[in-house]
């Protein structure tokens, strides 16, 4: 209470002075402030400020509202929109990230936030410049935190009630002086004075359940405050806890009270005239510290939640056996339900309650039920006017209504008489302390049956950990159904049976104390299921942290480094320069105990996410760190370790080389790791030995060996059938290097996802395509080598690419590059049908995947797209799409980069842009030179001889002025062309030349030429082509007297034509 009258106070004193400021303006200068105070905006009718204020967004109108008090009345409604939303903030986070940030109510602060008002993250409101220090107001607003640092923040009460930590200020004085005055009034008038205090009321609706909410503030004997919360959930009967009634997490902060009831053992409740008929109530109780707490928020936060009695006469439900089902992750405490009470006919004395036995305690994350005393309790159950017998319970009995009949007057009891014993000699006592205990045992045996030898008890913690096997088992079993179904029922029930597994071991994890190599596996595996399965990457880095520091203090070292080795993973989703940064001083620690094997694991884990990362020093970073691998590796004599290195670093070159010898470095590197080939141990792992394959032919086919790399395809082959019944292909895609004892480390015993034992062999172990996919992968790189003579060789590269399409539909998963290629060798060979159809069946995996979709993708969707829009006479709509913003080169920036697929993309749309924009009549003819120069310095150094092919054969045909720069551009395409056998350029660059130069010629050269283009033509199956060259043939024939043959060819020609869209049917 004592802050709000301050700030009421420090506002007074603001606007008094600023009233004598605007007088003593006045009059100074009373002319001159007149025109400044006049405001035209409200001197316009009320019904033209509506008609404006309609027009406004949620912000403008709220500072408008604001302004002044007309403008408030009329918009004053608008300020429910910045209010704080009835929904609570997200389950684990809390106001502690962005999603606040991103609310109406954050972006008004920082409109108001002036030199005065300064924005609060962990409040969320405005406080005066005084209530920050000069480091914070140096910040962001979004990392500004007031006075208050670690205590600030806010706390869900109810839908209606959110407390800061200065709001739990003002609701401790109020408690304070609430104190004094029911102790001054029970002083005066007795202790009839309610001392119950509730202090917020509400009531909310969704759909048949309508939940009623108080919430009793208090403080204990410290003066700490306690926030006591009761929920009454009334809904028809038959729908407390089903899916399709659950109530949102509106009601409660912490749970939705409906599935925290459902999961209980419920004794439905008696009727009572009070609750409508069809309709059943429920009552719970939570109690909620708000003192020294940090779980929600660290200024008011939730310490604990513990079950209470809802009044006096409800009766716990009986221990229940262990909830292993859906709600293992909230392991709530048991609720309170009422008893129903038995009324007599006449008043009669209440027997003493019977104490009824205690089940025996099963472990469970909250804590024990506290009882509430009576003067605390909730109102009792109404009853009829006749004292009620209370049930038995072993909580103190309720106090009981008075009844509407007098009560019998009290008699006085008789005194009864009392007789004194003398008390034993001090040697008698000895004497009866010395027999007393041996008769009392020989009673006791005597009485006692021989009792049969029992059960042994249940072991929970062994129970929990192999139900959790089991169900993360069933889910995993059922994951290829899932895939292929698709149904959201059977998703849900995967994540269900996750979840069960998840929710025991985490309940092993809370309620036992375990040996400490047992917890630590189960903290592994429990963060690497979270890592896996969910996006609860909080929760696992907190399991993760806590099992890193449980090895650090029992020396596992292995398991310390398991964990690490996945908090890496972890952290590089989110924040990689952190990630990489860890990993480096992993690396130091490993290399200082000379633990090799796990200095292996470091450096591999810390290529990879170089190598993912697009800067150009992270692959520098990596091939630093390969060479090290490799000179360790030639040291210990880890043959596989040196090939893997090997290879690792040849596809870095392929992939992040810019300079002109990266292929000459990568094939050095594939010749390394050929070197080890004949190792033994190397002829057992058949993942490696194709990965050296595949790169030999990557390698090749960056160098446009079209030969040499049909050879090593046909190599790659035959090994993979040779292989195809190999017992060492595992199902996850994993496998394994061995290493040499000298690699050894500290204890390679449990951690199986990284080192494994096997055979007295440690192992390293890597995770990449299963065999399935790797065939598929196989036929998708068969189809790329053989691309260039799809056309003339049997429509081969189509064929590998179907049968790889059959495969990737065969395990579950959307074909997304494949069946884009196919889009693309349909249109080499103008078979615009297939492509337009293709073309359709990929949206609808696209939009399935949605964002996660790679941005290469989208690129190639979009440039087929246009470029069957250019080839069937569309010429608007291709331009449109080829000057679309995904496929522009403004946003580029590298140039010699040799992986960059979504540069060569926009190169290629552009190039298609300036043969629309060549034609003189096309309206934005006049941008042609723009695009040519834009275009011109990516071509030149690009490292692709398609692209350099492309560009010079466009230029000639754009080039009118220079007859020899024509020439040049020509004999240049020619020769790019012809090196990597592109018989489609080929083709174009022929007739082009035939038309430029021997068109109206008669002579035996013209003729050679028509010739030629045609061939090509003929070669690249290509019937636009086909159709040109027919009729240029034809016409030279003719000018050569050749009509016959001319006439035939010219009907080859027509009739090849026929099969062409209608807008390129026009005469040439």
């Amino acid at each position: 209470m004592v802050y709000p009258f301050r700030r009421a106070g420090d506002k007074l004193k603001a606007v008094a002075k600023m009233d004598t400021w605007v007088r003593g303006q006045s009059e100074e200068h009373p002319t001159a402030t007149k025109p400044s105070t006049r405001c035209y905006l409200l001197e316009l009718p009320t019904e033209l400020l509506l008609e404006i204020i309609s027009h406004l967004s949620v912000m403008p109108e709220t500072c408008l509202a604001l302004t002044c008090k007309r403008l408030l009345a009329i918009s004053g409604a608008i300020f429910r929109s910045v209010r704080f939303s009835q929904d609570f903030a997200p389950l684990f986070h809390h106001y502690r990230n962005g999603h606040s940030f991103v609310t109406t109510r954050w972006q008004l602060i920082n409109l108001l936030e002036n030199s005065r008002w300064w924005a609060c993250s962990k409040c969320l409101k405005l406080h005066p410049r005084d209530a920050f220090s000069s480091r914070e107001l140096r910040r962001k607003p979004e990392d500004r935190a007031c006075l208050l640092g670690n205590f600030a923040g806010i706390v869900d009460l109810c839908p209606c009630k959110k407390l800061t930590f200065r709001d739990k200020l003002d609701l401790v004085e109020l408690l304070k002086v609430r104190q004094l005055s029911v102790a001054a009034l029970q002083s005066q008038f007795g202790g009839s004075i309610q001392q119950r205090f509730c202090w917020h009321s509400c009531s909310k609706d969704y759909g048949p359940t309508q939940l009623q909410i108080e919430i009793f503030p208090e403080l204990d004997n410290q003066d700490q405050l306690k926030i006591k919360t009761e929920y009454r959930l009334t809904t028809e009967s038959g729908k407390l806890g089903k899916e399709e009634y659950i109530t949102p997490r509106f009601g409660c902060a912490h749970r939705s009270v409906d599935l925290w009831l459902s999961s209980q053992p419920l004794i439905p409740p008696v009727s009572s005239s009070q609750i409508a008929h069809g309709s059943t109530q429920y009552g719970s109780q939570p109690m909620v510290s708000v003192a020294g707490n940090s779980n929600r928020s660290p200024a008011v936060a939730a310490a604990s939640t513990s079950a209470q009695s809802t009044q006096s006469t409800y009766q716990a439900a009986p221990a229940p056996t262990p909830n292993l089902g859906n709600n293992v992750f909230n392991q709530y405490p048991q609720v309170a339900l009422p008893a129903p009470s038995v009324s007599t006919s006449n008043p009669v004395a209440a027997a003493p309650p019977v104490p009824s036995p205690k089940p025996a305690p099963l472990p469970s994350s909250s804590k024990p039920a506290t009882p509430v005393p009576s003067s605390r309790a909730a109102p009792p159950v109404p009853s009829s006017s006749k004292p009620a017998t209370p049930v038995p319970s072993s909580r103190a009995a309720p106090p009981v209504p008075s009844s509407s009949k007098p009560a019998p007057p009290v008699q006085p009891k008789t005194p009864l008489p009392q007789v004194l014993v003398p008390a034993p000699s001090p040697e008698v006592q000895q004497k009866m302390q010395r027999q007393g205990p041996k008769k009392q045992v020989q009673r006791q045996n005597a009485q006692q049956p021989v009792q049969k030898p029992s059960n042994p008890p249940i072991d929970y913690q062994v129970l929990l950990l192999s139900l959790a096997d089991e169900y993360l088992k069933a889910a995993y079993g059922q994951g290829t159904m899932v895939a292929l179904s698709r149904r959201e029922m059977d998703i849900e029930e995967y994540y269900k049976l996750v979840a069960t597994g998840l929710g025991c071991l985490e309940a092993v994890l809370k309620n036992w104390r375990l040996q400490p190599r047992m917890e630590a596996l189960v903290r592994l595996r429990y963060a690497r299921i979270l890592f896996e399965e969910t996006e609860n990457d909080l929760e696992a880095e907190t399991a993760l942290s806590k099992g890193i520091d449980l090895c650090e203090r029992n020396r596992m070292l292995d398991l310390k480094y398991s964990m690490q080795h996945l908090l890496a993973r972890m952290l590089h989703k989110t924040n990689p320069k952190a990630a990489l940064k860890a990993v480096d001083g992993m690396i130091q620690d490993v290399e200082a105990y000379r633990h090799s094997a796990w200095e292996y694991a470091f450096r591999f884990l810390r290529v990879s996410l170089s190598l993912s990362a697009s800067a150009h020093q992270d692959p520098v970073s990596a091939l630093q760190h390969l060479h090290k691998i490799s000179n360790m590796a030639n040291r210990h004599g880890d043959k596989a370790v040196a090939a893997m290195s090997a290879v690792i670093e040849a596809l870095a070159h392929l992939q992040h080389g810019t300079s002109s010898d990266a292929i000459e470095q990568a094939q050095r590197a594939v010749a390394v790791a050929r070197s080890h080939q004949l190792n033994d141990e190397l002829r057992h792992i058949p993942q490696l030995s194709t990965l050296v394959q595949m790169v030999d032919i990557c390698c090749s086919l960056l160098e446009y060996d079209v030969n040499q790399s049909s050879q090593k395809l046909k190599v790659m082959q035959d090994l993979m059938d040779e292989r195809l019944s190999d017992p060492n292909w595992h199902a996850d895609g994993s496998f394994s290097i061995p290493l040499s004892g000298r690699s050894a480390g500290p204890s390679s015993i449990d951690t199986g996802d990284i080192l494994q034992v096997q055979n007295g062999t440690l192992l390293l172990s890597f995770n990449w395509l299963p065999q399935h996919d790797l065939y598929a992968l196989c036929y998708f790189l068969s189809s790329i080598t053989l691309s260039s003579k799809n056309s003339y060789d049997g429509r081969k590269a189509e064929k590998f690419l179907q049968e790889g399409i059959r495969m990737v539909k065969g395990s579950f998963k959307a074909p997304q590059e494949i069946t884009e290629s196919m889009v693309f060798l349909a249109c080499g060979r103008t078979d615009w049908d297939l492509a337009n159809q293709t073309l359709k069946e990929l949206r609808p995996i696209a939009e399935e995947l949605g964002d996660q979709l790679p941005d290469t993708i989208q690129c190639l969707m979009e440039y087929a797209t246009g470029a069957l829009a250019q080839a069937t006479g569309d010429l608007k709509a291709a331009l449109s799409i080829f000057q679309s913003p995904l496929l522009s080169l403004s946003s580029i920036t590298s140039k010699t980069a040799r992986n960059d697929p979504r540069r060569d993309i926009a190169i290629l749309a552009a190039l298609n842009t300036i043969l629309i924009l060549r034609d003189p009549d096309h309206p934005s003819h006049s941008n042609l030179p723009s695009a040519l120069s834009l275009v011109e310095s990516f071509c030149k150094g690009s490292p692709n001889k398609y692209i350099q092919a492309a560009y010079y054969l466009v230029c000639a045909t754009v080039q009118t002025e220079s007859t020899i720069q024509t020439k040049q551009y020509l004999q240049q395409a020619l020769q790019s062309a012809t090196a990597i056998s592109n018989s489609q350029i080929t083709c174009m660059t022929l007739t082009f030349m035939s038309w430029k130069y021997f068109r109206g010629v008669v002579g035996e050269q013209a003729e050679k030429s028509a010739r030629a283009g045609r061939a090509m033509a003929k070669k690249a199956n290509d019937r636009l082509w086909v159709s040109v060259t027919d009729e240029m043939l034809a016409e030279t024939l003719e000018r050569q007297g050749k009509s016959e043959e001319a006439e035939g060819v010219r009907d080859e020609g027509h009739r090849v034509m026929t099969g062409l869209p209608s807008a390129l049917k026009r005469p040439v």
